[in-house]
């Protein structure tokens, strides 16, 4: 027997009500958001013991930038795991919250980390910095990934607007090709998503291959 899944956004609410995979998105989330949560605190330490040994300042401020919005993300994740409580608490998930959780994920912590990751470990691509980059850009990948089936669910993805259930496809293509200001912040939220995941690829392509040893120079 399959899962039915049925969308409402008609109540007091404006809520979406899912069928029994509710909890299993919820929980689903709950994973991935805490497992990338977990490698960008590890990656941290690493990158920490190595800091005083990089050669390139623009790689000491990116490092920087780095702990910056991991300690930003941790503001992120609780903001998230709110919404994700709530929904495995009432079992109805609220759209409005729901989106705005995962904007704020997407621009403060998807798009700046990998970002400053990949400006970091080009100017620094240490043998002992390769792997735990790797394994954290993979996570993070996961992540992104899950993500856009979380935003197709709320309605949140443009490019899935035609999949609407609640009107037909003339409708939904005229909705998809009318700009308003949500409309647009939508196109800017999903041209986010997709710029993480295009520099979530380029770190795993950097890092795939191993860094290079780097000599430390001494000082007398």
């Amino acid at each position: 027997m399959g899962w039915r899944l049925a969308f409402r956004d008609d109540g007091p609410n404006n809520s979406i009500e899912w069928a029994p995979p509710l909890r299993v998105i919820a929980v689903v989330t709950l994973f991935a958001s805490t497992l990338d949560l977990m490698a960008d605190f590890l990656l941290c330490s690493r990158i920490a013991e190595f800091l005083p040994n990089f050669q390139h300042q623009i790689a000491i401020y990116a490092a920087y930038g780095y702990f910056f919005f991991t300690g930003v993300s941790v503001l992120v994740y609780v903001f998230e795991m709110i919404d994700v409580c709530l929904t495995l608490k009432y079992e109805v998930e609220n759209v409005f919250y729901a989106r705005l959780a995962k904007s704020l994920v997407l621009a403060a912590e998807e798009v700046p980390l990998p970002t400053l990751l990949y400006i970091l470990f080009t100017n620094e691509p240490r043998l002992s910095l390769a792997s735990p980059v790797f394994i954290s850009s993979w996570i993070k990948l996961v992540a992104l990934t899950w993500g856009i089936v979380k935003f197709t669910k709320l309605r949140f993805c443009w490019i899935c607007l035609p999949l609407n259930p609640k009107h037909d496809f003339r409708e939904n293509l005229r909705r998809m090709t009318t700009l308003t200001l949500y409309r647009i912040c939508m196109i800017i939220v999903n041209f986010c998503h997709i710029l993480a995941i295009v520099i979530v690829i380029k770190n795993l392509i950097a890092s795939a291959g191993g860094g290079r040893p780097i000599v430390v120079k001494e000082t007398s």
